[in-house]
């Protein structure tokens, strides 16, 4: 009954802010030496695509960074952890990137240059900071400047 609902509250949500976006959704590039600056976390709860209200403040700056450093683009790489049906995990992934760019956006970042990308289903990491464990720190987005 909860993991139903949790998949239909995705979707709504989903429904909801696709056609307000014009990002791309893709894939972002891996490596090299096209980044900027150093990618940003944005953590999110078990199964929520709601970003906490600690990580806007993230948001902001890496509105800031992109803007001053005259970023070409940036990746919004959504991702959660092992738990749950890959299906699922692929379309949470998606509406975390989402609920970042949204935020991006509202903070006067061009939806034309975001590119959305997932990365479903981590592996699991276990290079964690302290204060994280390895499945928090799999249901995130990352920034990445390039």
């Amino acid at each position: 009954m909860i993991r139903s609902a949790l998949v239909l509250a995705t979707g709504i949500l989903l429904a909801a802010a696709t056609p307000s976006f014009a990002q791309t959704v893709g894939s972002c590039p891996r490596g090299g030496s096209g980044a900027t600056s150093q990618p940003v976390w944005v953590l999110f709860d078990l199964g929520s695509s709601v970003v906490r209200q600690n990580d806007k403040p993230k948001i902001a700056q890496a509105v800031a960074t992109a803007q001053n450093r005259q970023a070409v683009a940036v990746c919004l790489i959504g991702q959660t952890d092992k738990l749950g049906d890959k299906a699922s995990n692929e379309r949470l992934a998606r509406a975390r990137a989402q609920a970042v760019a949204a935020k991006m956006i509202k903070g006067g970042y061009p939806a034309a240059k975001i590119v959305i990308a997932t990365n479903p289903e981590a592996f699991g990491d276990l290079t964690v900071p302290a204060g994280l464990d390895a499945q928090e720190k799999d249901r995130r987005v990352t920034i990445v400047f390039r």
